[in-house]
């Protein structure tokens, strides 16, 4: 009879230590885990937290690469005679491009001041980061309209396609990039 009370003894205080211990880690994981989340802002990795000006930049240089590759399109459209699979494939180029675009736009780099104080460099109005949703499906939308031009059969349905693209360039531009007139001479 007593090895029996020891042994329901013994059962009740490891009983009592695992659900001390199991409190306990339940505490710690309640208090530790917002803290751990917050300083995810500053993982390696997250480029918008640690390098927002390079992030700035890269947005800027896709941008650009994409100009580049819309300028024949324009020409193009005005007119200029050029061969449609080199037409087909400025547009595929494009389409490759635009669903990373909106990807470049974490907080971080919205308008205003960095970490360190100084102006973060962007021609992106606020309305990227108001209205992301629509900003994001305006970047897909045109990727859309750029493969929908690359896989045009004729010039003409190229055409089409490539003035649904400027459209949407256009319309995206002027809601959520600021452009700064030049000063006169």
């Amino acid at each position: 009879m007593i090895r029996k009370r020891r042994a329901v003894a013994w059962f009740i205080n490891s009983s009592l230590v695992m659900t001390a211990l199991l409190s306990l880690a339940v505490f710690a994981v309640t208090i530790m885990g917002p803290l751990a989340a917050r300083g995810q802002d500053r993982a390696p990795g997250l480029t918008g937290a640690s390098h927002p000006d390079d992030v700035v930049m890269a947005r800027q240089l896709l941008m650009d690469c994409i100009d580049e590759e819309m300028q024949p399109i324009d020409i193009a459209g005005a007119g200029k005679d050029t061969p449609l699979e080199e037409l087909k494939a400025h547009a595929s180029r494009i389409s490759t491009m635009f669903p990373a675009f909106p990807h470049l736009f974490p907080p971080q780099t919205k308008p205003g001041t960095s970490a360190d104080a100084s102006a973060i460099p962007t021609t992106a109005t606020a309305a990227v980061w108001e209205r992301f949703d629509d900003f994001y499906k305006l970047s897909q939308a045109a990727a859309t309209a750029a493969y929908d031009a690359s896989q045009a059969a004729d010039l003409q349905s190229f055409k089409e396609q490539a003035a649904k693209l400027r459209a949407l360039c256009d319309g995206c531009h002027a809601v959520y990039m600021k452009v700064e007139t030049p000063p006169p001479p």
